[in-house]
């Protein structure tokens, strides 16, 4: 068995799918399950969204857990532009998991981000120059890796692929070429903790198996009945939900009235939801977004208004019985699978790179139906076979 531990869910569904292109059997669980047999065994702690001392807690459970099944190797999933906790959690997992070296390789030339000299890069621009810098909970105004993460008592260094052998602490990896991620690969030993984003986990698949021919995707493979639930606040995806509402009464904006952490929730909750119900009513299709335009983006908001979302979202789907769940946002879409009552999932599509359907497992709480579940990362562009509108 392969593990991975993944600090939010689009993260760890992005690996599941990664595994599907190798023929693994995989599954995705929001906690250790130690009598699974997948070959393949992703679990989204969603760490990045709650603070620092959560996440250390989080990882060190999650790692101990993990460590008792024996796995062949364990692998650090973390977001490819270093949002989140990342030193802090990779120092835990070290002392839990009792190795002496972290290998983290977060760039993946194949979306355009690269890490040259100590800087990151996004399309070719300093990361503190793109929309990253406006993220409302790790905002990045820093292209300098090293000045980004550097942290007390722990020693970082940020090397390139021309690096020999590895020595004890955490090394950052650079990377400009799909050629720089394969020699990583081969400096990994027993002693070091693999970890970072999609391209580096690909290329050590890719080192062990044999690649699979993907099933085309088609939107008639999708049920009928789709409820999409954007929770992003990158500009292209706010933009694209903006243009849908003009085309047609589908787009069910949350009220200004829920946006408020202090606000009372329950009368205007019940209203949105009996407004989206409605909606089913007159289309298959319904999306639920935030307009950014009236949310302040901060960290605090940012909590609330998923945590509204994911309420939301359960009292739909205890009245509409849908087919298809598409939650763009990692912490969204975590949030509201820990509200359904939703635990393990099974990657059986990736619909485009980073972007994978599941079969549900188990739902403790939602009425029955063949309920799949999508979900994509926020920074990611949508496919033209997913997004219709």
């Amino acid at each position: 068995m392969i593990a991975v531990i993944a600090d939010d869910l689009t993260g760890a569904a992005e690996l599941g799918g990664i595994g599907l292109t190798y023929g693994l059997n995989v599954e995705l669980a929001m906690s250790v399950n130690p009598q699974s047999t997948a070959e393949l065994l992703v679990i989204a702690t969603d760490a990045r969204s709650v603070s620092e001392p959560e996440a250390i807690q989080k990882m060190r459970q999650v790692s101990e857990a993990l460590r008792a099944m024996n796995p062949e190797l364990i692998y650090k999933k973390i977001d490819s532009v270093l949002r989140g906790h990342v030193i802090a959690e990779t120092n835990a997992q070290l002392d839990v998991l009792g190795l002496a070296k972290a290998l983290l390789v977060p760039a993946n030339p194949a979306l355009g981000r690269i890490l040259i000299d100590g800087n990151y890069y996004v399309q070719g621009q300093l990361i503190h120059r793109t929309h990253f810098s406006e993220d409302p909970e790790f905002p990045v105004t820093e292209s300098n890796v090293l000045k980004r993460l550097a942290v007390n008592n722990v020693p970082i260094r940020v090397l390139p692929p021309t690096t020999g052998s590895l020595q004890p602490g955490i090394v950052i990896g650079e990377v400009g070429t799909q050629g720089d991620l394969r020699t990583w690969v081969s400096r990994v030993d027993e002693q070091t903790l693999p970890g970072g984003g999609a391209g580096f986990f690909t290329a050590i698949l890719g080192a062990r198996y044999a690649s699979k021919q993907p099933k085309s995707f088609s939107a008639k493979t999708l049920g009928p009945c789709r409820l999409y639930v954007c929770g992003s606040a990158f500009g292209h995806s706010v933009e694209l939900v903006k243009k849908a509402s003009t085309v047609g009464d589908f787009v069910c904006y949350m009220p200004n009235t829920l946006m408020h952490a202090e606000g009372q929730e329950s009368p205007e909750l019940a209203n949105w939801v009996a407004s989206i119900v409605g909606c089913f009513r007159r289309h298959e299709q319904v999306i639920l977004a935030i307009d950014s335009a009236s949310a302040e983006h901060t960290r605090r908001l940012a909590v609330h208004l998923r945590s509204v979302m994911a309420k939301a979202v359960k009292q739909v789907l205890n009245q509409v019985v849908v087919d298809e769940l598409i939650i763009e946002g990692g912490s969204t879409a975590d949030a509201v699978l820990r509200e359904v009552g939703v635990t393990r999932l099974v990657p059986t599509q990736e619909l485009a790179a980073g972007v994978v359907r599941s079969a549900v497992i188990e739902k403790a709480e939602l009425r029955p139906g063949n309920l799949h579940i999508t979900v994509k990362p926020g920074s990611y562009r949508w496919s033209p076979e997913l997004w219709t509108f």
